[in-house]
């Protein structure tokens, strides 16, 4: 008899799941897979947003119109998502905004992170958020280009339009400037 009612249990959060994403769904998003696709409460998705296959969104979540979400992402608790933004395969997001047409495509853990509008991060970047006792804040500002491979370690700030180059390590409080080109181990200003 237990096992049943486990079973049944189970089968009741499924139903609650799928009949959010076909909420979701008539509200205009495209859930490609609702099968392999998670979605919590207290999420908001806006009109014209795509949700590949297993993708996971957390509850307190704001998605805006005209994203693309996965497959393969997890969207974090206290996560939000502007208009026309992307997020793309193996992709971890929490506790972060991303503004208005920025990218995070392939790879990437981003952990209270603030992104401008028009952002591009390349593949296999990770902001290292916590340093063993508190969590710190990444700010990258507008037009921004972060070099695939790139550890960004917070508290940290990246200047408008600056550029890291692939593999760029910047450490804590060694903030990139406008308009400046970093790379290296540690990274270093190239150019200005």
């Amino acid at each position: 008899m237990k096992n049943n009612t486990k079973f049944h249990d189970m089968i009741q959060r499924d139903a609650e799941r799928l009949k959010r994403i076909y909420n979701f769904i008539k509200s205009g998003v495209k859930v490609i897979d609702p099968l392999t696709t998670y979605i919590a409460e207290n999420v908001k998705i806006g009109k014209g947003t795509v949700i590949y296959p297993l993708t996971v969104i957390e509850s307190n979540v704001t998605i805006g119109k005209n994203c693309s979400i996965g497959p393969f992402a997890r969207i974090r608790k206290g996560t939000r998502i502007k208009d026309s933004a992307s997020i793309g395969n193996f992709v971890e997001v929490v506790r972060s905004t991303i503004s208005k047409g920025s990218k995070v495509k392939h790879l990437t853990y981003l952990g209270d992170t603030f992104l401008e509008e028009n952002v591009n991060i390349g593949a296999g970047t990770i902001v290292a958020n916590y340093d063993g006792n508190k969590k710190h804040k990444t700010y990258i500002k507008k037009g921004a280009f972060i070099g695939s491979g790139s550890i960004l370690i917070a508290p940290l700030r990246v200047g408008k339009n600056a550029i890291t180059g692939a593999g760029a390590v910047v450490t804590k409080r060694n903030h990139v400037p406008n308009n400046a080109v970093v790379v290296g181990i540690p990274a270093r200003i190239l150019k200005k």
